[in-house]
Order: structure tokens, then sequence, then C-alpha cells
């Protein structure tokens, strides 16, 4: 184990980040925003959805380089940032925008994010970084700000861009205000943790397994083209339905806790 001296040299030995974001542009007119000095599995994806009178930010990353002012150059259009959960990685940056939306049941802890700011140093560590936002930033520097939603948002709602809207769909199983937005003109899906796929697996196991399976069964139904989660990037509703299929079985065999 590292003694301070030593992790302090590590963190020094470091370079600064001349840009912290990288931007991918996908289909429908999405675009993948990552920070990517950051392991993936502890920064979340950023998706900018376009639409013709505002723009929709889907999850918000760490939050520790300010995420509004990079989409707002982005962007020619009133942005409106939506949190599909109450997690560090997908919602440290949603204090930085001025429209803030969430599910009822999230409202609180986004509010006064004390307790997740906390669980964060258990993932976030110096390790997970590649680079720093500043110069001797160290992880556990890192806090998780609260801010309060402008707008609450409860199943069934649509996001209305102007020429397209995005339906919100209450997934419970992690998050207890978990939720997951879906086009179905284009066949878009945003799941956030309730789903991704990578070198760590679907995801890690729920807090309430049976409202996971419901959830999971849920967007099953969905005829879903492409999958925009919360970590690793974006895959298509053929895959979707094997992690699910897979995440439904481990979940059945697994033991009662």
């Amino acid at each position: 184990m590292c003694n301070t001296a030593e992790a302090e040299q590590k963190r020094v030995e470091k370079p600064v980040a001349e840009h912290w974001y990288a931007i991918t542009p996908m289909d429908a007119q999405i675009l993948c925003i990552r920070e990517v000095h950051v392991d993936p599995y502890v920064a979340g994806d950023i998706w900018l959805v376009r639409g013709a009178e505002r723009d929709l930010v889907v999850d918000t990353g760490l939050g520790i380089v300010q995420p509004a002012p990079m989409i707002a150059a982005l962007s020619t259009k009133p942005v409106v940032a939506v949190a599909l959960n109450s997690y560090f990685d997908h919602a440290g940056g949603w204090y930085s925008f001025s429209e803030r939306l969430c599910h009822s049941r999230d409202a609180e802890a986004l509010r006064d994010p004390g307790e997740e700011s906390n669980s964060a140093l258990d993932y976030l560590t110096d390790d997970s970084f590649s680079a720093l936002p500043r110069p001797g930033f160290a992880a556990s520097d890192y806090r998780m700000q609260g801010a309060a939603p402008t707008g609450l948002l409860e199943e069934g709602d649509e996001i209305d861009l102007g020429d397209r809207a995005l339906q919100v769909i209450h997934l419970p199983g992690r998050s207890p205000g978990g939720i997951a937005l879906w086009e179905s003109t284009s066949g878009s899906l945003f799941t956030s943790d309730m789903l991704y796929d990578g070198p760590s697996g679907a995801a890690w196991p729920p807090d309430e397994p049976v409202a996971y399976c419901e959830s999971l069964r849920r967007m099953s139904e969905l005829a879903v083209s492409r999958v925009y989660p919360g970590h690793y990037g974006h895959f298509d509703g053929a895959r979707m339905g094997f992690l699910i299929e897979t995440q439904l079985a481990d979940l059945v065999a697994r033991p009662p806790s």
C-alpha cells in the first residue's frame, strides 16, 4: 500500500487534461459525451439528443468538470437535463444545468446527495484517472453537488423537443426513481444503469431484485433498435434481448441474500 507521500507523487506525475470530454456523433441526431480520462466503470456516458426546439441531456456524468458550459457550446437551443437516477456517476453534473428534470422519487436524493457523495469514494480512486481535471486534484476531493429539480417526471410523461418526443418509463429496482426514456419513432431507449454491456458485466446486483426483474421485462417488450445505456457505449436491440435474458436467468438462479 502506498503511503501518503507515494500517493502524492503518483498524483503529481499524472498530466492535467487539456480537454476533459470527448464527443462522438451517433445516429438519430444523438451525441455521446464521455469523460475520457476516467475509468468508464465509474464515469457514466452522457447523451445529447438534438431536437428542433430544444436539446435534451440524458445523464450528466461525474460533474468534476461542469458539463453545462460544454453542452452550451454544442447547442444553439435551450437545453434540459434529465437524471435517470440519483447516482454520482450519472447525476454528478446535474447541478450545472438551469433546467433539471428527474422522477419524483429521486428528487430528495438529488437535492441532498450527501450519502451518495460519500459512497462515491468507495468506487472513485486516484487510479480511476489517467489525467487530472486540474492541478493537485485527488479523488478524495470529489463531492457530488446537490440541486433541486426544476420539474418532476412521472410514468407516461413525455419530454417534447419540438420534432421528437421521449416517453418516461418508471423502472424501479435500483434507484427508487429510476427511469428510462423511450423514443418509439426511432426505437431509441436510454437506460442508464438499468442495463448496460461491458467488461464489468451487464450490471451489478440490484437492491430490489423483484422490481428489477419486472423492469427488465418491461424493457424487453419494447421494439428497440438501439440502446443508449449508462456505460460503455450503445448496442442494438438484439443484444439488449440477450442481456435481459441473461440477467433474468442469473437473478432467478441466485439464492436470496
